[in-house]
Formats: structure tokens, sequence, C-alpha cells
């Protein structure tokens, strides 16, 4: 099993180079690595030339997360196709995890496990997200986490054409409710797990819940004011309640806690041109 994987970047110098050395590092080596800079101005660039030969790079000039990743999906080779973000570290294991979880023919995309790598009490924080992941992955999936999720090639391309290209939804979710609504199947597959940062905390509030409650917009664009709406609604509020907690929590974890604190220099919304 071929296993390509796709990451869209966009001034991502404090975080690429430890994403591509674990994926790089993979216990199982995969087929291929491609990374589609959607129109970096810092170092991004540079780091990339460190890795020629290694890595395949595509510059996508369409600004918004969401077409970086279709350019890089359309362009894998392998048969499944793994897609992150470039402060994600998987785990050493984790091709190996994808090629176990893939051999159900069935499965069509999986979503793995994530944990946060730069915040205080991270195991209470982890716990907590792991926690509503389980319950959201009852039944049958609709949605997917775009830092840690792997699809069929087959799949990709079958729901393609159908996926939404503004930047109102979150493309991760958006792809999982179409393959959802194709009758694709989605699982959450516990041995792919990867490391995440929690640096979008650092947004200004007006920032994160504008982030946070795309959530809820994409399901109700897509299946209305169902269970799935329900449940983003609420989950939604309970992560804009925890906000304060959560921004102090990864403040302190930095080397310069105060100014972290005081910072409002996290990740706005990638889907948006001008990010």
């Amino acid at each position: 099993m071929l296993i390509s994987i796709v990451i869209p970047v966009y001034n991502e110098e404090r975080f690429l180079r430890a994403c591509l050395d674990a994926v790089l590092g993979q216990d199982e080596p995969v087929h291929e690595v491609i990374v589609v800079d959607n129109g970096s101005d810092d170092g991004t660039r540079r780091i990339l030339g460190d890795y020629a030969g290694r890595v395949r790079v595509l510059h996508e000039p369409s600004p918004g997360v969401q077409h970086a990743r279709n350019r890089g999906l359309d362009a894998a080779t392998g048969d499944v196709t793994g897609r992150i973000d470039a402060d994600t570290r998987l785990d050493p294991g984790w091709s190996r995890a994808v090629r176990e979880t893939f051999r159900d023919p069935v499965v069509q995309a999986a979503t793995g496990p994530v944990t946060y790598y730069d915040i205080a009490l991270a195991g209470l924080v982890d716990g907590g997200d792991a926690l509503f992941r389980r319950v959201w992955g009852r039944g049958r999936l609709d949605w997917l986490l775009g830092a840690n999720m792997a699809i069929r090639s087959t799949a990709w391309h079958l729901v393609r054409a159908e996926l939404c290209t503004d930047g109102d939804v979150h493309e991760d979710i958006d792809l999982g409710i179409h393959l959802h609504r194709t009758g694709l199947a989605t699982v959450l597959a516990p041995g792919m797990r990867a490391g995440t940062s929690a640096r979008r905390i650092q947004n200004r509030f007006r920032d994160y819940s504008s982030y946070t409650l795309m959530t809820e917009r994409t399901y109700r664009r897509h299946l209305g004011r169902g269970r799935s709406y329900a449940r983003a609604w609420l989950t939604g509020r309970i992560q804009l309640a925890l906000f304060p907690a959560l921004r102090l929590a990864h403040a302190l974890a930095q080397p310069d806690r105060w100014a972290a604190l005081r910072s409002d220099g996290g990740r706005t919304n990638p889907m948006l041109p001008g990010r």
C-alpha cells in the first residue's frame, strides 16, 4: 500500500522542519511527501530547499488551505493519502497504523487522535479533547480532523467535485460530511497518533470565536439543524467557555509566558484570503 502525505503550508517557518523530520522519520517510509506552498513570504521556502529531493513542492496561487489541500491531493499518486498540517508531528508508527487501518476494504477515510505539545497541563487538555472526539465518533463518522487524517485516492476523486471551496466552512469537516453523504465509511483510528500545536488559542477571542463557530455553520449548511448541528453547537460553546483557561495554559508553556499571554499572534482563519 503506497502512502502519500500532503501538507498545505502558509508562512510556517516555525513548525515546518519538525513536521517534515517526523514524516521522513517514519518506521515504515511513505511513498511521497507533497508540500503545497500557498504563497508564503517568510522562511518557508528556504526550509523547503533543505529537503530538496526528499519532498515534492507544489505552489498554489489561490489563497486558502482548501485550495492548497485540493492541489496536493489531486497530485498525490499513492493508494492512500495522509493530509496533515505544518504543525503536526506524526508518531513514528503513524504510517504503519494507516496501512493496518486501510487493510479493511470498507474503510475509505480515517482520522486519528492528537495531543498538544505546547500547552501546560497537556494530559488534562488531551484527555478532554479525546473524550469529545470519542463521543463525536460514535456511529458513522461525518467529520475528519485536518491535522491527522488519511483518505483513499478513489474516495477522494469520487467526492472531489462536490466539495466547498469558499472560506465559510471547515474544509476538513466539509470533506467528512461529503464522504458521509456519499456512503463512504470514515473511522476513528486510535493507532494514527500525532501531536499538534495549540497555537490558535493565542488568537484574540473574536478571531478564535469566529473560527470555532465555523463548525456549526458547516453542519448547518450541509445537514441542517439536526443531531450533528446540535453536537457542534454544544461543543463550540464549551470551547468558548474554556477559552480563558486554555489561553493561560498555552501561555504558561511558552518561554516568555507573559508575552504569549498578551499576544494576539496566533493562527487566524486559514480558509480565508489575507490570513
